[in-house]
């Protein structure tokens, strides 16, 4: 990837982020996650949830979206 580029990842979780949507995470042992993305960096997600952030690493992330309870 060139330098200075934005990978879709970041793409993707910089909009999730701004945007203040709901996540849903589906980990690859088949936990789930509901927050909002708080920041990531290149191996790690940064997930609130409730009044704990939680730190969880990008690998461990099977599945992440929208959890569509955002929509008007």
């Amino acid at each position: 990837m060139a330098k200075g580029k934005p990978g879709i990842q970041d793409q993707y979780l910089k909009q999730m982020q701004q945007n203040g949507l709901t996540v849903r995470i589906v980990m690859v042992n088949g936990k789930e996650l509901v927050g909002t993305i708080a920041g990531f960096d290149a191996f790690t997600v940064l997930v609130s949830v409730g009044d704990v952030e939680v730190m969880v690493y990008k690998s461990a992330i099977a599945v992440i979206g929208p959890t569509g309870s955002d929509k008007p």
